[in-house]
């Protein structure tokens, strides 16, 4: 048999890694990571690129939270009775 060939995927910018990671945290992870980013920031012990992708960070922290918010919300509106209904999110782009 001929070897097999593969097609060699695109690597993942930091950017797209970091958005991934912070995408498997959950509520608590983060908000306690948007903590600690927020005591930095505001004690001015980062350099200002630091600042900025602290800012940037923070943002993606924030979606997360929101998110992660939003589907507890829906979970609740669809609680029937005495019975928690199955929530599946929605995927979102």
């Amino acid at each position: 048999m001929p070897p097999r060939k593969t097609t060699p995927t695109a690597p993942q910018n930091s950017a797209d890694q970091a958005a991934s990671a912070v995408d498997a945290l959950d509520f608590e992870a983060a908000m306690a990571e948007l903590e600690q980013l927020i005591q930095a920031v505001e004690n001015n012990r980062l350099p200002l690129e630091e600042t900025l992708q602290s800012y940037q960070r923070g943002q993606q922290l924030i979606a997360r939270c929101s998110t992660l918010l939003r589907d507890a919300e829906e979970r609740i509106r669809q609680y029937d009775g005495e019975q928690l209904v199955a929530f599946t999110p929605a995927e979102r782009a």
